[in-house]
């Protein structure tokens, strides 16, 4: 399967891309998220300029970002806030090879690699 297949969706802070979120290969009710920067919180903002403790409100969260690329983040299973993924070439979900592996396990989601854009 190709991650393009996925419906992925860049999640940006500002002009820039800090992760993607996809839809989850073994259920695709759901979305997973995966970020290239640590320190992405779920629940507050920890940053001084933005003072939000409601993550609805916070656009730098991991969940803001994702309501702001347009998706219900009732379906959305955020990855943990102290991993970030190295991207290994172009950001373009064609091609796009991430590591470490995307581990969803913990809530019954999909656990695996993306390289060169297909899901293994």
């Amino acid at each position: 399967m190709r991650l393009t297949e996925l419906d992925p969706r860049w999640l940006l802070d500002g002009d820039r891309k800090v992760g993607f979120v996809f839809r989850c290969p073994t259920n695709p009710a759901w979305y997973q998220t995966c970020f290239f920067e640590a320190g992405r919180k779920t629940l507050t903002c920890d940053r001084p300029e933005c003072n939000e403790a409601d993550v609805w409100a916070c656009p730098h969260s991991q969940l803001g970002l994702v309501e702001a690329a347009g998706l219900d983040s009732d379906h959305v299973q955020a990855c943990e806030p102290h991993c970030a993924w190295t991207v290994h070439g172009p950001l373009d979900f064609e091609v796009l090879t991430v590591t470490p592996s995307l581990d969803g396990s913990k809530g019954g989601l999909w656990h695996g690699f993306i390289r060169n854009g297909e899901i293994a």
